[in-house]
C-alpha cells in the first residue's frame, strides 16, 4: 500500500516537473528571475534552457517510476534523482549564495527530502512488488 502511494507522489512530482521544465523554455529569463535571484548577473538564457533540460529528465524519471513495473534500478535512478536535486538547491543556498529562501527554492527542498525519505521507506516492499510482476501472466 506505501509504494503505491509512493508511485502516486512520485506521478505526481513528476508532472509538476515536465510543467516546470516548459516554463524554462517558454521564459528565457527564468532561472534568473525564479531561481537565482541573488546572482542573476550568472543566470543566461542557457542556464534556463540546461535547467529546463535536467527539469525533464527528472520528470520524465519519475515517471517512469510512478507508471512503469517496479524494480530496485528504476528506483534508484529516481531516488538520485531527488538526491540531486537536493544538492543542488542546497549548494545554490548556503555555498554558492546564489538564490534566497523563497517558494522557487524551498519547494524542491521539501519534495526532494520528502520523497527520499518516502523511497527510501518503500525499499523493502520492491522485492514483494517484483516478484508479483514477474509471476504476472501477461
Amino acid at each position: 500500500m506505501l509504494l503505491k502511494f509512493a508511485r502516486v507522489w512520485v506521478g505526481l512530482v513528476g508532472i509538476i516537473a515536465l510543467a516546470n521544465a516548459a516554463q524554462c523554455f517558454v521564459n528565457k529569463d527564468y532561472a534568473k528571475s525564479n531561481l537565482y535571484t541573488l546572482r542573476p548577473d550568472e543566470a543566461s538564457p542557457l542556464l534556463s534552457r540546461m535547467f529546463g533540460f535536467w527539469t525533464l529528465l527528472a520528470g520524465t524519471i519519475r515517471l517512469v517510476f510512478a507508471l512503469g513495473p517496479c524494480n530496485k534500478s528504476i528506483w534508484l535512478v529516481t531516488l538520485l534523482s531527488f538526491v540531486l536535486a537536493l544538492l543542488h538547491f542546497t549548494s545554490e543556498l548556503f555555498i554558492y549564495k546564489t538564490a534566497t529562501l523563497s517558494f522557487p527554492t524551498i519547494s524542491p527542498l521539501l519534495v526532494s527530502s520528502i520523497s527520499i525519505t518516502w523511497l527510501i521507506a518503500v525499499l523493502p516492499s520492491l522485492s514483494s512488488s517484483e516478484e508479483q510482476y514477474k509471476n504476472k501472466k501477461i
